[in-house]
């Protein structure tokens, strides 16, 4: 999605976004129908307030690009005055001859207009390094926006998952049910024909009873795993909101030492820190430019008129024009810039840290979803045998204490470890679906999932 389309205007997608999934949640909740993995994401990259403060973030450092620009280009004045001036009679004004020609009071119309331009033409490098600067920042608020975008689909897909693996296990939790009330029916049966004894039928009443408070827990787990996705797409209570509970896992084999090269050159938050560390070192340079000489020019243009009175010996228009070119020279400045450069070094080294910290933070987090990614093939390989190996047991085991030769003890036994085996199936398949989003969140891919390579 972004990163495929990298070279587009973020907030032109963005907009775009926001109308045709705002469209699709209207029917889709109106409805009442099934979401997709693919519909949820599209639904919490709208409404999630993440990537609505990583979408402000990127207007503001355009803004700051604009800015930049506009420091490299001259400035323009325009002022227009209009009013009425008055003089005292203790004003005197003077004739050629050096007689007052008049002691009272006089009033007239005054008009002004002036028009001034200023342009900065080198100020030690400043608004050059400024602009850089600006721009480096745009590139990783950019990031910061895909890195948010990647980290919201890997949070749903998580938090869809669960709730798929909540209402599997329920599924496995009413089997289990249905499974000891047969078998407390079997075991009734057995005791009323004097083939079975009371026993018996407590240890079957226990089992019903246990199975019962699992299917509790199961459904009360499904509630909750509901709310955690209502809260990630951040929607109305939607206490209907169903999810396809189809798990469908196509397997890769993924090397530590190809993702993590991968994720040095393609994750979004490395690559965002990386120019925030470009743009620090503008900083620096714009710091420094405090103790260089400015060189600058500006033009100006004054006119101004008066309404006299005829008989005042008093110019009534006159204009006047310039341009000059100076040079400036901060010989000192209070230590503002030694300590501009001080600060502007010390974020530089900061930026170089956190870069370092995540990359060192991203090999370990890779290393560890690889190896949870291989434990849940295997988990789900060994479970799914052993799934079909508890069902011949429980088979086995019912037939056996129904000809007299087993134990209810034993069936209970086997009748428990298929329903563990089935739920280490659902909870493999589910932690497997998980780790490979964020196996691809944490190397800057896209998401598998989302893009409908699997589970949808």
């Amino acid at each position: 999605m972004f990163r495929a389309k990298r070279g587009m205007s973020l907030s032109v997608i963005a907009v775009s976004a926001v109308i045709m999934i705002s469209t699709a949640v209207s029917g889709a909740f109106s409805a009442g129908r099934i979401l997709s993995l693919r519909e949820c994401i599209d639904i919490a990259l709208v409404n999630n307030p993440d990537m609505g403060m990583a979408r402000q973030s990127l207007k503001k450092s355009e803004s700051n690009v604009l800015c930049g620009y506009g420091n490299l280009l001259p400035d323009l004045q325009l002022d227009f005055y209009a009013g009425h001036r008055y003089y005292g009679p203790s004003s005197v004004l003077i004739d050629d001859s050096g007689r007052p020609v008049q002691q009272q009071g006089f009033g007239y119309e005054d008009y002004a207009f002036r028009i001034g331009s200023d342009i900065v033409l080198w100020d030690g490098g400043a608004n050059y390094a400024g602009l850089r600067q600006a721009k480096r920042n745009r590139e990783g608020a950019k990031e910061e926006l895909q890195y948010n975008y990647d980290m919201i689909t890997a949070t749903v897909i998580r938090a869809y998952y669960n709730l798929v693996r909540f209402k599997r296990l329920t599924v496995v939790a009413d089997e289990s049910v249905d499974q000891a009330r047969q078998s407390l029916d079997r075991t009734e049966a057995l005791l009323e024909v004097g083939s079975g004894t009371l026993a018996d039928v407590l240890k079957a009443k226990v089992r019903h009873s246990n199975t019962k408070l699992d299917l509790i827990r199961a459904k009360n787990q499904v509630e909750l795993a509901r709310e955690d996705l209502i809260a990630v797409l951040n929607i109305d209570d939607y206490s209907d909101l169903g999810v396809d509970t189809a798990l469908v896992m196509n397997m890769i084999n993924p090397d530590p030492f190809t993702e993590i090269d991968f994720a040095m050159q393609n994750r979004s938050d490395l690559r965002g820190l990386r120019a925030y560390l470009e743009g620090a070192d503008a900083g620096v340079r714009v710091a420094k430019s405090g103790w260089l000489p400015i060189f600058g020019a500006n033009f100006g243009y004054f006119w101004s008129d008066r309404g006299m009175a005829e008989n005042l010996n008093f110019f009534r228009e006159e204009y006047s024009w310039n341009i000059t070119a100076y040079m400036r020279i901060n010989v000192f400045d209070r230590f503002f810039t030694s300590a501009n450069v001080k600060t502007a070094k010390a974020d530089h080294r900061i930026s170089e840290y956190q870069l370092e910290k995540s990359k060192l933070n991203a090999v370990r987090e890779i290393k560890s979803l690889i190896i949870v990614i291989n434990e849940a093939i295997e988990r789900v390989a060994v479970a799914t045998e052993t799934v079909e190996q508890a069902q011949e047991d429980v088979r086995l085991a019912e037939e056996r204490y129904r000809v007299g030769a087993g134990t209810m003890l034993e069936t209970i036994a086997a009748q428990v470890a298929l329903t563990e085996a089935k739920a280490v199936v659902i909870d493999a398949k589910c932690d497997y679906l998980i780790a490979v989003a964020d196996l691809d969140r944490a190397t800057g891919r896209e998401s598998r999932l989302r893009a409908g390579l699997e589970g949808e």
